[in-house]
């Protein structure tokens, strides 16, 4: 599902969820539930390509769901005007396009304002300011650079993805991002709540409900995309910084005349030597210089009243700026865009979407397969039974049950075997309370199966607790049962999936 197709569809649940909680006999209720009949019925009648002989009919659910989401919220504007539709996409733009502008340009004027030469007209070649800013960028990539090692150990091979997890920095924006739309979203719903509650006496739309249930599911279901977008203006603010720097150099050397030399107290010029070759030399060699020996540079110590013109050491550190920070941010500014592209083609819906799943299985009228995968145990009939039922209950009545044997530790090294062949309309990952969660089993098999199925469809992790309780029955064991959903829970929430608890021995849902 795109980007805009999932968020009209959250939309019109936002919409939906308040419509529910009003008498049936309100004005908006029953304007509402008209509009989302005949949109539904008009999604599935342009979506519904029937073949000649009157065999099975052929229906896509999630493009019914998002064709009816953009039917309905057309309806939806031209009953009540387009407020609050347009609020609510609003709130899910949020201020990202300005926050990315701002903070690149912040970055850039910066490095451009930043005295990286010092405050006299002497250049020391063993500035801080210029050190630092090539650690920080080596250690960056050093960072990245483990990670990636990381997944290529064995034991780490098919582990969950890390880019779900953002880092500190990464963490602090996203929460940013997320208060900002907040008070975007409490500023429009300052009385009147929304326009709605104005043109309809006894209306239901409270404008901060309807926007809080709105961004809490959008954000919950966009947050992998939104942290690929942060982590491609992390690297371009980075890029930009050392534009600045770069602007910064050449434009005081074309109105003071620099002077460059060395001081320490610490390392001699042959020790200074190596540490300008490791730092300069790729610099040098590209532009065909030389940099100087031991002995030449020992007669450029500050200290003795040594110096030459700084400007071939500008060139020098500008490039190596480019070379070292400015070409790779820019590259792995672009990486993280195009998946940020790819992920806002192929969105999930929320983890916590039962109504929009039950919507979605009952679009064709035909009963749709449902994968039931169990991972590393065996389900006996009467578990089976139990599974349909809680199934049907939860994903309605037009979910086909196809329960598949125990897919084996080690399973997701070798998907797509021992996965049926096509693909269902909702796939069930099926794990037991029992095993201890672990990165690099159940884990892996989450994320493997998420590459698998691409977001062609809809996948949950359910969580089988019955033989957990058959092993500590009653009181004694509720806070180890506690215990260990939360281990679940902590696992499953780095590849972005909320687990359904069951208890499959009684068939109720935790």
């Amino acid at each position: 599902m795109t980007e805009a197709d999932l968020r009209d569809v959250l939309m019109l649940r936002a919409l939906e969820r308040e419509a529910m909680a009003l008498a049936p006999s309100d004005p908006l209720a029953l304007g509402l539930a008209t509009d989302l009949a005949w949109a539904g019925a008009e999604a599935r009648r342009r979506l519904d390509h029937r073949p000649p002989a009157g065999a099975t009919p052929v229906v896509l659910p999630q493009d019914w769901l998002a064709e009816r989401a953009r039917l309905g919220l057309a309806r939806c504007r031209q009953r009540w005007g387009p407020s609050l539709p347009q609020t609510l996409a609003d709130a899910a733009a949020g201020p990202g396009r300005l926050l990315a502008w701002a903070l690149a340009a912040a970055a850039l004027f910066l490095g451009a304002v930043g005295d990286v030469l010092g405050g006299s007209q002497q250049i020391n070649l063993l500035s801080l300011p210029m050190l630092g800013l090539l650690a920080w960028n080596l250690g960056v990539y050093a960072l990245l650079a483990l990670r990636a090692l990381r997944r290529l150990l064995p034991g780490r091979r098919g582990g969950p993805p890390r880019i779900g997890q953002a880092g500190a920095l990464q963490a602090a924006m996203l929460a940013l991002l997320a208060r900002a739309q907040a008070g975007l979203m409490a500023r429009a719903a300052a009385p009147p709540p929304s326009p709605l509650a104005s043109a309809i006496p006894g209306s239901f739309v409270h404008g901060a409900r309807v926007q809080a249930g709105f961004l809490q599911d959008w954000l919950a279901a966009t947050r992998p995309l939104q942290i690929a977008r942060l982590t491609a203006l992390v690297h371009a603010a980075a890029a930009c910084l050392a534009i600045g720097v770069v602007a910064s150099l050449y434009a005081r050397g074309l109105v003071l005349d620099y002077r460059a030399g060395w001081d320490s107290t610490f390392l001699d010029a042959g020790a200074v030597r190596r540490v300008l070759g490791l730092l300069l030399g790729p610099a040098a060699a590209l532009s065909g210089q030389t940099l100087p020996d031991a002995a030449a540079l020992a007669g450029l110590r500050l200290a003795a009243g040594g110096s030459e013109g700084a400007a071939r050491w500008i060139h020098l550190w500008a490039l190596s700026l480019g070379l070292w920070v400015m070409l790779p941010r820019t590259a792995l500014a672009g990486a993280a865009w195009w998946s940020a592209r790819r992920l806002a083609a192929r969105l999930p819906l929320p983890p916590a979407a039962d109504d929009l799943r039950r919507l979605m299985l009952s679009a064709s009228g035909v009963p749709l397969p449902v994968w039931v995968l169990p991972y590393s145990y065996q389900l006996d009939s009467a578990h089976q039974a139990v599974l349909a039922s809680v199934v049907a209950r939860r994903l309605g009545p037009q979910a086909a049950l196809m329960a598949w044997p125990s897919l084996p530790l080690g399973a997701e090294d070798s998907l797509p075997a021992g996965l049926p062949g096509g693909l269902p309309a909702q796939a069930l990952l099926l794990f037991a309370l029992t095993a201890t969660p672990e990165r690099e089993s159940h884990g892996a098999m989450v994320a493997a199966l998420q590459a698998h199925l691409a977001g062609r469809c809809p996948l949950q992790v359910w969580v089988d607790e019955s033989g957990w309780r058959q092993g500590l029955p009653g009181a004694a064991g509720a806070d180890r049962l506690q215990q260990r959903r939360q281990s679940w829970v902590r696992l499953l929430a780095a590849l972005g999936q909320a687990p359904v608890f069951v208890d499959l021995g009684s068939g109720a849902a935790a």
